[in-house]
């Protein structure tokens, strides 16, 4: 059953199983919407998720998305990230509060950025995806000066640096060969950061031959499986 709901006073697209095992928050990347990452997750409600979608700030019903024309450009898209990760936090204590079931956490592109964001502060889901996205920003046009402290932060201490305030949350990236707007070298660092601090088998990687930026079919079911193993 798909449905609309709000939580934490955010509009939200869920789709819901007869019988859910688990709550899945899927974060969507720049330019996306709470639609099109669920149009991307095939399965994840037959297997018993329950999926919940918000749209962030400036994207989907809730206005336009920044402008690669904007001279703070780069300023505005972590701007973006910064406030989806602290409404994502309450749309997840919201969701768990009313289904009392575990929750797990994915996202794509500047959503996967998002994840990483929320577990270097402490967010505790059961494990979490990063699909098409890392723990580093992206990389400063020359001469660009960035205004808002707390995204120089960002910049100063990405995510992926802070690897010991993950607490051990099981990770899986999936990645293609070929994206250039978020190139494998980016996944590769943040995993290089991260191994220090993880456990055996609670940090993976899957890269799939000849993808672009894309959240393809065989990156979700690989997900599926790897949540499901933490059920």
């Amino acid at each position: 059953m798909e449905a609309r709901l709000t939580l934490a006073g955010l509009p939200l697209l869920a789709r819901i199983p007869p019988s859910p095992r688990a709550l899945l928050l899927a974060l969507h990347g720049l330019q996306g919407s709470k639609e099109l990452i669920l149009s991307l997750l095939p399965g994840y409600l037959e297997a018993g998720f329950l999926l919940l979608a918000p749209d962030a700030p400036r994207h989907g019903e809730r206005g336009s998305p920044p402008s690669a024309k904007s001279p703070s450009y780069v300023e505005e898209v972590y701007q973006v990230a910064l406030a989806f990760a602290e409404e994502a936090w309450r749309v997840a204590e919201e969701a768990q509060s009313r289904y009392a079931l575990p929750l797990f956490l994915a996202g794509g592109s500047l959503g996967a950025f998002v994840v990483h964001l929320l577990l270097s502060r402490g967010f505790r889901p059961k494990a979490a995806l990063a699909f098409i996205g890392s723990g580093f920003p992206m990389k400063l046009p020359q001469g660009q000066r960035l205004q808002d402290p707390r995204v120089e932060a960002l910049y100063q201490t990405p995510p992926a640096m802070q690897g010991e305030a993950y607490g051990g949350v099981p990770l899986l990236h999936l990645h293609g060969t070929r994206d250039l707007i978020v190139p494998l070298e980016r996944v590769e660092r943040t995993l290089e950061a991260l191994r220090p601090h993880y456990p055996e088998g609670r940090l993976a990687r899957f890269v799939e031959e000849g993808t672009g930026h894309t959240l393809t079919p065989l990156m979700a079911r690989v997900g599926r499986a790897f949540l499901e193993a933490w059920l």
